[in-house]
């Protein structure tokens, strides 16, 4: 992630006559785009320019936080300087929908019915999934753990890296994920609780599997391309949990208000293209493809193979601010 006021512009070099698209609105009008991102920067950079040169619409990108630029929208809602919000996952538009406009691309039919948004908020690029994440430097894979329980272990005791859930999309989720397994309840909670006494929680997703790689710390929680990138390098190993995970479409949201529509819907649609899909699988290792018959890197585990878990993404939607309140007073107990 980079800073909010970090902004980088790509020029079309393309012409935008003949520009394709679905829905109502006509691109040929919108000549420009602006997307708040908090993927990776090189992900980012990557899709936007190809989009850029393939339709000849100028791209502007803020870069930061998920919930950094979920706040933003909402301070801007009286007028959006955003046209799409890129990252988080499905709940994250399903959570505001006073911010963010229902678009069913064409390019849905082409897409994995799980990761379809019923509510018609998300355009599901990719599925991500929540690890463990460790450092081989440090730990064995056969002492790595197993579940997510055994985190609260004594031997683990600020030995985990993990982002604060108010601020990344990617720790809400593990939060729900706990909660989903563990139970709503005070029991829930209680868990929660014991994982998080054990937790130095950063303020970035991608430093948990920066530090983590670097050997910062032993081990962290993080979604599965961050930590897959390591891997692929030798200094990291994967824990699927044993007791179960999300798999879930990362988001993709386009806002209510926006300047220009048209380019928004548009690329909805690019994103959801088999050459974008493609892309996504061979050049960014760790990401996980939502259209039918597009592949995942060879060496990530099939989706088959994870333990996936019911993820209550309604609940966590309708209830993230008191999710996020609950877990807030956690914080301030656990983390002094």
């Amino acid at each position: 992630m980079r800073p909010i006021s970090r902004r980088s512009t790509l020029v079309a070099t393309a012409a935008l006559a003949g520009a394709a698209m679905s829905g109502p609105a006509s691109a040929q009008a919108d000549r420009d785009l602006v997307v708040y991102a908090s993927h990776p920067s090189e992900m980012v950079d990557y899709f936007t320019k190809a989009f850029s040169e393939k339709h000849g619409v100028k791209v502007t990108t803020v870069k930061a936080g998920t919930g950094e630029l979920l706040n933003r929208i909402r301070a801007e809602r009286a007028r959006p300087g955003a046209d799409v919000l890129w990252g988080g996952f499905a709940d994250t538009g399903a959570s505001a929908p006073d911010l963010f406009e229902q678009y069913r691309s064409k390019e849905l039919a082409n897409i994995e019915p799980k990761m379809i948004d019923a509510a018609g908020y998300n355009t599901p690029f990719g599925a991500s999934t929540m690890v463990i994440m460790y450092n081989k430097a440090q730990v064995k894979p056969e002492d790595a753990p197993k579940t997510w329980a055994d985190l609260a272990k004594p031997q683990w005791a600020r030995k985990v890296v993990h982002a604060d859930p108010s601020k990344s999309s990617s720790a809400y989720s593990a939060l729900v994920t706990w909660l989903s397994i563990y139970g709503k309840d005070d029991k829930g909670w209680a868990m929660v609780e014991q994982l998080t006494k054990n937790m130095n929680l950063v303020i970035r997703s991608s430093l948990v599997f920066q530090q983590v790689g670097r050997g910062e710390y032993p081990i962290g929680v993080t979604y599965e391309e961050g930590a897959f990138n390591y891997v692929l390098a030798g200094t990291a190993g994967i824990v699927y949990p044993e007791d179960g995970t999300l798999l879930e479409a990362e988001g993709m949201f386009i806002v209510k208000g926006a300047k220009n529509p048209g380019a928004a819907r548009l690329f909805a649609d690019y994103l959801l293209s088999h050459e974008a899909q493609s892309d996504l699988a061979t050049k960014f290792p760790g990401r996980r493809p939502t259209r039918k018959g597009v592949g995942t890197h060879p060496e990530m585990r099939n989706a088959d193979k994870l333990k996936v878990i019911e993820y209550d993404s309604k609940w966590g939607a309708e209830s993230r601010k008191d999710i996020l309140d609950r877990m807030q007073k956690i914080i301030v107990k656990t983390q002094g």
